[in-house]
């Protein structure tokens, strides 16, 4: 059974992967704190950068529908203790690719937002 905020992190995840898919900086930007950081694959090296990065890149270099007709999100689980919370998925499609991904999240007075999204390339 969702909760009222397993039901909010879900909608915060829906924003990060809608904001990908259709290149929407504001709404992608709406899903993360101003201070969020991302870590994981880059290649055959890591990449650790504040979450401007990927706005910058995403407003540079991202087209809508560029991620791919199958991008998505499966939130495979959501653990909360008081205003953290803990979110596991799987991004399926991203550029024809798959990652496993860690988002963890916090209750602010705008709503839960990312604070860290880490992931690793899967086959």
């Amino acid at each position: 059974m969702q909760t009222h905020d397993d039901t909010a992190i879900r909608e915060t995840l829906d924003r990060y992967v809608e904001g990908m898919r259709t290149a929407d900086i504001a709404l992608l930007r709406s899903a993360f704190h101003e201070h969020a950081n991302m870590f994981g694959d880059f290649g055959e090296d890591l990449m650790a950068a504040p979450i401007e990065t990927l706005f910058d890149w995403a407003a540079a270099e991202l087209e809508p529908g560029a991620t791919g007709d199958d991008h998505r999100v499966e939130i495979e689980d959501v653990e909360i203790a008081g205003n953290i919370g803990l979110a596991r998925v799987y991004e399926r499609g991203f550029f024809g690719g798959d990652a496993r991904e860690f988002f963890t999240l916090v209750r602010t007075s705008e709503g839960w937002r990312i604070t860290c999204k880490s992931w690793a390339t899967v086959a």
